[in-house]
């Protein structure tokens, strides 16, 4: 998986991160905060949290953002430091997020989730998103950070859309 990554941290700059919820929201100090509230302050990068649950909580709080961008707020804190030098400062992020080929991830009413391929330190997962029309399947780049505030935090490092059959990028 380490050669498929590498070629593409070159795209990093054009695109987003994603996030899913976990059942009780874990806090950056490894904490429950049990409201299981997808825009909650407490959804933060954690070494306890694997790659999918980054994902999860990512694409929920995508899912449930609100007229204050809290959750694409909560989604950003998910991007690493790399992913955040190309798509921020959030008021940027925002706008990748709202006018583009993003934007499904703000209304999506099904989601469907492929297997994780980690080798320790990269992890990849294709996720399938459909509303009312529409499916798109993207690929969620992460990799375990090394530095801090998050050292062996699983952040996301880009986001690709798969291009439709029949169709180029």
């Amino acid at each position: 998986m380490a050669n498929v990554v590498k070629p593409l941290q070159h795209l990093i700059a054009p695109l987003l991160f994603g996030l899913v919820l976990l059942p009780a929201a874990v806090s950056a100090q490894g904490g429950e905060s049990g409201d299981g509230d997808p825009l909650s302050r407490d959804l933060m990068p954690a070494p306890v949290l694997s790659p999918e649950d980054v994902v999860r909580i990512q694409l929920e709080a995508l899912r449930h953002n609100d007229e204050r961008n809290r959750g694409i707020e909560v989604a950003f804190r998910f991007a690493s430091p790399a992913n955040r030098v190309h798509t921020g400062p959030l008021p940027r992020f925002i706008g990748m997020i709202r006018n583009g080929p993003y934007a499904l991830m703000l209304d999506f009413r099904a989601v469907s989730y492929g297997p994780v391929e980690s080798n320790g330190t990269q992890a990849r997962q294709r996720v399938i998103l459909t509303d009312a029309t529409t499916s798109v399947a993207y690929w969620f780049y992460l990799s375990r950070q090394s530095k801090d505030p998050y050292v062996d935090c699983w952040m996301t490092d880009a986001v690709f859309i798969e291009p439709a059959e029949g169709r180029s990028a």
